[in-house]
């Protein structure tokens, strides 16, 4: 993974106010100690688009919130905007030493005042399992350092871009031109493919994503009512839904 920047500010201004096409906003939480130990595996994520992330902290009303079943000092709350095809890839590592998936209800505390929300949430297993989180402040609106993570695809990018400067810099018999084309035809190529998806293809891969970071295999998956209804849209549409889910799985 790419080295995330950065910023201080809200996580409403680094990633919108709402959700976009594609993107989903999900909840981790986590014992505060084994905090380290969860950046160094998410470092290792070749994620595809940019990741948006912001760290919840309550500071007030600590007493209040941990009579409702939350010990915020010992937690660590982490939010992030990410697309939905890398939500699978992000927890893969985390689901398989024994993260669960819940629903989580973020709520106002006695002197806040903001909407409820419901989150879907990943938890470590010695994290608490409290079904209601309450907080002193709104989730988007909490001031403090935001992270951004940028995609793998950026950073390749970058890479190229200071290749071709360091090659403009040589004598031009050293270096052939046309291999430089090639390369940079070939990721234009890959590029338009992926846009060109319809959207029922891409909702196909986003369901198959999302069941698959529940934790559940490709059988499972393909038992999944939420699995079956999009795949029954998608075959009558004549899309190979089958090739989709082993393409993912290999």
């Amino acid at each position: 993974m790419v080295a995330p920047r950065m910023t201080r500010g809200s996580f409403r201004g680094l990633s919108g106010s709402t959700e976009k096409d594609g993107r989903t906003r999900v909840v981790l939480i986590m014992p505060r100690s084994y905090r380290p130990e969860y950046e160094q595996v998410v470092e290792s994520v070749q994620n595809n688009e940019p990741i948006f992330s912001t760290y919840l902290r309550p500071r007030t009303e600590l007493e209040e919130i941990e009579k409702n079943g939350f010990n915020a000092p010992e937690h660590s709350i982490h939010l992030i905007d990410i697309a939905t095809k890398d939500l699978g890839i992000w927890m893969k590592p985390l689901v398989s030493i024994g993260w669960a998936r819940l629903e989580v209800i973020t709520s106002p505390t006695s002197n806040a005042d903001f909407s409820e929300s419901s989150w879907s949430c990943f938890r470590h297993p010695e994290a608490s399992d409290s079904p209601t989180i309450l907080l002193p402040f709104d989730p988007l609106d909490f001031q403090g350092k935001c992270y951004t993570y940028p995609s793998n695809f950026e950073d390749d990018v970058s890479i190229e871009n200071e290749t071709e400067v360091d090659i403009e810099s040589t004598e031009e018999e050293t270096i052939p031109d046309a291999p430089e084309e090639e390369e940079e035809i070939s990721v234009v190529e890959v590029v338009a493919e992926e846009n060109t998806e319809s959207p029922l293809k891409v909702e196909v891969r986003q369901t198959i994503e999302m069941l698959r970071a529940d934790g559940l295999d490709m059988t499972g998956i393909m038992e999944h009512p939420k699995f079956l209804d999009v795949s029954e849209r998608a075959s009558a549409a004549g899309i190979d839904v089958w090739t989709m889910v082993v393409g993912i799985f290999q």
